[in-house]
């Protein structure tokens, strides 16, 4: 397997990691029982700069080049609508997560409307990153070949994860530090 495709896996576990924190987040706000507010603004900062201009783009130049390999009719339909899902995606992820910067600022948004976007978001996400795993990265490990994974990784080697990469960004420290110490 690629180094690509490894990275693009760890993404994804990595992505559910604070899928689930971000739920139980929203669960705690659901049930009035609290909900770190600056906590899920963090993630979605994260989610808004990392999985939208790093992750997927990464995906979409894979997908052009499985297609320029020739794909089957019904894999060329799915990635048709993960490209389109990776637009909606980042559409509802501002969304959200200028809600949450404004929650934080002090605006007042109704519970039930914060907690309906967020879970829009959380389960489109994870449904959207399960389709990806069980079809197109199948093909992907079964159709590219060292040539096409180097396009890729080159591509984006200068670009890293800035919780889970190398070196923890200083505005996503107190993201990385809850990770870490829920983790323990």
């Amino acid at each position: 397997m690629s180094t690509v495709m490894s990275d693009l896996h760890q993404d994804h576990h990595n992505i559910r990691e604070l899928l689930g924190l971000l739920t139980r987040e929203l669960d705690a706000v659901s049930d009035a029982s609290g909900g770190d507010f600056e906590l899920m603004r963090d993630i979605m900062v994260y989610m808004t700069r990392y999985p939208d201009h790093t992750h997927h783009p990464k995906e979409d130049l894979m997908f052009a080049r499985m297609r320029e390999r020739g794909i089957a009719p019904n894999t060329e339909a799915t990635i048709k609508k993960l490209l389109r899902e990776h637009v909606a995606l980042a559409e509802k992820g501002n969304v959200f997560r200028d809600m949450l910067i404004g929650v934080v600022d002090g605006a007042l948004i109704e519970r039930e409307t914060l907690v309906a976007a967020g879970r829009d978001y959380a389960d489109f996400l994870g449904y959207h990153a399960r389709l990806e795993d069980e079809t197109v990265f199948v093909e992907a490990v079964q159709l590219l070949d060292d040539a096409d994974w180097s396009v890729i990784e080159e591509a984006f080697e200068a670009q890293s994860d800035p919780i889970f990469g190398p070196v923890i960004q200083h505005e996503f420290r107190t993201l990385y530090e809850h990770i870490r110490d829920s983790a323990v």
